[in-house]
């Protein structure tokens, strides 16, 4: 199958991200296509198509909702999923394990990072969260004494197997979906 993964990143966390998730993709023998939202790609004659986004203040950031507006119509048609990479992933988090539990309820309360109409035009297999890494140099300086105050720990969050374990599932259900 032919596979699109595009990412939206800031610092680079997002785009390692991908690249992890369209190498599982190519060892399970999809055709992967690896690229920035901040480009236009055409998604039309892709099997399957994985979006992410670093999330910015709640939200995914502004190339990747662009690029999800611009292609709603045709990505509405094909098998999507889609990823956020912010501060608190499924089993990892670059804060204090209560913080993380108050900032999940708050997002399950809120809602996605990408616009509703958008996420229901979409209609995602799954939409995953990874924790990503921080760096002193991504935040401004209230940013960071907040970041602090709420435990923050700078470095890699990011938690490869649980990447791999996820994209693996996607490369099953493509696979049982050939079966059908």
């Amino acid at each position: 199958m032919k596979v699109f993964v595009g990412y939206a990143t800031a610092h680079g966390s997002t785009r390692g991200v991908a690249e992890r998730i369209a190498a599982v993709l190519g060892r399970n023998g999809h055709q992967v296509v690896l690229g920035s939202l901040h480009r236009p790609t055409d998604p039309r004659g892709f099997d399957a198509v994985v979006l992410g986004s670093a999330v910015h203040d709640g939200k995914w950031l502004p190339e990747a909702v662009e690029s999800v507006r611009r292609d709603a119509d045709t990505l509405g048609r094909c098998r999507v999923w889609l990823y956020s990479v912010s501060l608190v992933g499924g089993r990892t988090s670059a804060v204090r394990p209560g913080v993380a539990r108050r900032l999940r309820g708050l997002k399950a309360r809120r809602g996605a990072e990408l616009p509703t109409e958008l996420r229901a035009a979409l209609r995602p297999v799954d939409h995953h969260d990874f924790a990503g890494a921080v760096a002193p140099e991504h935040w401004p300086i209230t940013g960071r004494l907040v970041f602090r105050m709420m435990g923050g720990r700078y470095g890699d969050h990011r938690d490869w197997a649980e990447i791999e374990d996820w994209a693996d599932g996607i490369a099953r259900t493509l696979r049982e979906g050939l079966s059908e």
